[in-house]
């Protein structure tokens, strides 16, 4: 499911804390003298200088081709789409900062062209350079999806024989209608294809090195990249971890620990503040157990099913500001009116297409395969979380009856690689801030930066991370050993 590594696409609605404190350091500049090696054995195409065009306001666009294969280098091809904001003062231009947002799934282009920004300072030295992933947006996308409405609508938490056939059925009707319509492509649609895609990217963008500003899954594309071309890397920003080494369709065990603790804190809040309209049903854990109750039952059914209910929450991890509106809409459905729990849900399954998602985490790490086997290892997640374990696992269920996965969750280690900014937020469901702690140790330059934040990125929601993110891009200084904001 999206919390795998989704980053919000939409303006954020938490409020920046203020700087933490700091302390004297005596951080320097980090100077790189080496010319560009790589440590991948890929043959790359040879490179095609980009040729941008004017498309709208200060914004340049461009299409790059891409093998469908690395194997095959002059093989079969698939284009890119990319969107460049240049920067702001030219005469002090520093470089390039390549952004992915997240997803699987989420649209580069679409955030640069928005106005993705780090801090202003970053936007006067950068050209901000997006890109939508093979498979996304304008990138010769994957063209399946229409039996995924019915699937989401199948109850992801089946309890008869009944509810696991239609479960399984409606899985299988997902897959079939990806491996239909994507044929041999669908192997080719995984991480490591995208990190090799940055690289001829950056090749063709014409510099030794570029930065790199990865959010939630964005951050194993940047890992995969400095893994495989290291001193290609002039920085890379990681915010939102995840761990390569917990890569794939089984990463979301942990992220139930993560959502139970989330869901725990607003459930505290609710308590606290007078305004919560729950208090008197119990607070927000009883009353969302009574209404999943209902829903479960059929009693408060109107089109809305238990898997709506529990997207409304996962919707709510991503942002403290979205607390009350979870709070508001479990007490207008204990009222038998689900319209706000269904908002919710709806946010959340729009935060990216369903389809790409679910193949890029499917081929991402190794996965059951079928359902008896599936359900079988969903054992795990519900006794993780009885509320959540259940829809956590089962959202991927396409899985068991797609290809096996392409890649092999690893640690990664980046040797070679400039000092790498790893951003943790202690209060993070999607990715809990144990897998920064963890990439920040393996990474052979990892240099951990932690938020002392609720919500998903920190980036957006503190002017203490962008200070020190900016910091790192413009003048190549790290935050001392154990920084907090």
């Amino acid at each position: 499911m999206c919390l795998v590594g989704c980053a919000q696409e939409a303006d954020r609605g938490a409020q920046p804390i203020s700087p933490g404190p700091t302390s004297t350091t005596t951080e320097t500049p980090v100077v790189v003298t080496e010319p560009p090696t790589t440590t991948t054995t890929v043959t790359l195409p040879p490179p095609v200088p980009i040729t941008w065009r004017s498309c709208g306001g200060d914004l340049d666009c461009a299409t790059i081709a891409v093998p469908v294969s690395y194997d095959d280098p002059t093989g079969p091809e698939l284009d890119l789409a990319l969107v460049r904001n240049p920067a702001d003062l030219p005469d002090q231009r520093i470089g390039t900062v390549l952004v992915n947002p997240g997803g699987p799934g989420a649209s580069g282009v679409r955030r640069v062209a928005r106005g993705f920004e780090v801090s202003p300072e970053v936007a006067d030295r950068f050209d901000i350079v997006g890109f939508d992933p093979r498979g996304v947006g304008g990138s010769t996308p994957i063209s399946c999806g229409a039996a995924v409405p019915a699937f989401r609508a199948t109850d992801l938490s089946p309890d008869t024989p009944q509810e696991d056939t239609a479960l399984a059925a409606a899985a299988q009707a997902v897959a079939d209608e990806c491996l239909a319509t994507e044929g041999d492509r669908l192997g080719h649609l995984g991480t490591a294809e995208v990190a090799h895609d940055v690289e001829v990217i950056r090749r063709a963008i014409g510099e030794d090195r570029i930065s790199f500003v990865g959010l939630s899954y964005g951050t194993l594309i940047g890992q995969l990249w400095a893994d495989s071309y290291p001193t290609s890397v002039r920085a890379l920003v990681l915010d939102g971890v995840v761990d390569p080494a917990a890569g794939g369709a089984g990463a979301s065990l942990e992220q139930a620990d993560g959502v139970n603790a989330s869901v725990d804190a607003m459930d505290a809040a609710c308590a606290d503040d007078p305004a919560c309209p729950l208090t008197a049903s119990g607070g927000l854990l009883a009353s969302y157990d009574e209404l999943a109750r209902r829903l479960e039952s059929g009693e408060a059914a109107d089109g809305s099913g238990p898997n709506q209910l529990a997207y409304a929450a996962f919707y709510a991890t991503y942002d403290t500001g979205t607390w009350p509106r979870l709070w508001d809409a479990v007490a207008l459905g204990l009222t038998g009116d689900l319209s706000a729990v269904d908002d919710l849900a709806l946010s959340y399954e729009r935060l990216v297409p369903y389809a790409p998602f679910a193949i890029v985490t499917c081929l991402d790490g190794p996965h059951p395969m079928g359902y008896d086997a599936w359900k079988e290892s969903a054992t795990a997640f519900t006794q993780a979380s009885s509320r959540f374990g259940a829809a956590l696992a089962n959202e991927l269920l396409p899985c068991a009856f797609w290809p096996a996965a392409t890649t092999t969750p690893h640690p990664v280690r980046a040797v070679g690689a400039p000092p790498i900014l790893v951003i943790g937020s202690t209060g993070d469901a999607a990715t809990p801030y144990t897998s920064a702690v963890q990439v920040a140790r393996t990474l052979s330059s990892g240099v951990l930066l932690t938020a002392e934040l609720d919500g998903h990125v920190a980036l957006g929601d503190s002017d203490c991370v962008a200070e020190r993110a900016t910091r790192y891009l413009v003048d190549l200084v790290v935050p001392e050993a154990g920084a907090r904001c």
